[in-house]
């Protein structure tokens, strides 16, 4: 077990300040997220899910660590808000933040239970804390600057490539 972590430890991590070192770190995400399937074509457009937003910003050594979920739903419909923070591992400085909400009113979320609808927010959130930060790299590696799990609309569905 300690062998595996030192493993991880020694892993490159790319310099957000540096040109060269994020377009190498485009290649590596391009690499990894068509290789793991990590990303929906919506309309001849490649968009990469939250998984391959969460490899981009730990290649940067920076994580997402929930700040707040809160319950707003009102009379039948479940909505949930939730916060979330990105954090610099090597200096615990919160470096960019992402909100989002999920609802029972959305088209393909009628059925859902409540805690589909909870855990929903919370990946929404985590994508757009990434977005907000590395949106331009992701354009880099050739994808969309939104992660796919924002842009299913009423009634589409949407499913990774084959």
């Amino acid at each position: 077990m300690a062998e595996k972590i030192k493993a991880i430890t020694v892993t490159k991590q790319f310099d957000i300040n540096s040109p060269k070192e994020m377009t190498a770190l485009s290649a590596v995400l391009k690499s990894h997220i068509v290789g793991q399937k990590l990303y929906t074509n919506i309309k001849g457009r490649n968009y990469a899910h939250v998984e391959g937003w969460q490899f981009a910003g730990g290649m940067l050594g920076l994580f997402p660590v929930m700040k707040a979920i809160e319950d707003i739903s009102k009379g039948a419909e479940i909505r949930w808000k939730a916060e979330v923070e990105i954090v610099n591992i090597k200096t615990n400085a919160v470096v960019g933040r992402g909100f989002a909400i999920c609802s029972s009113k959305e088209g393909n979320k009628k059925s859902f239970d409540e805690y589909a609808i909870c855990s929903m927010a919370q990946t929404r959130a985590i994508g757009k804390a990434y977005r907000n930060m590395l949106g331009w790299v992701m354009k880099l590696a050739g994808y969309e600057a939104t992660p796919s799990e924002e842009m299913t609309k009423v009634g589409e569905v949407h499913s990774a490539p084959k």
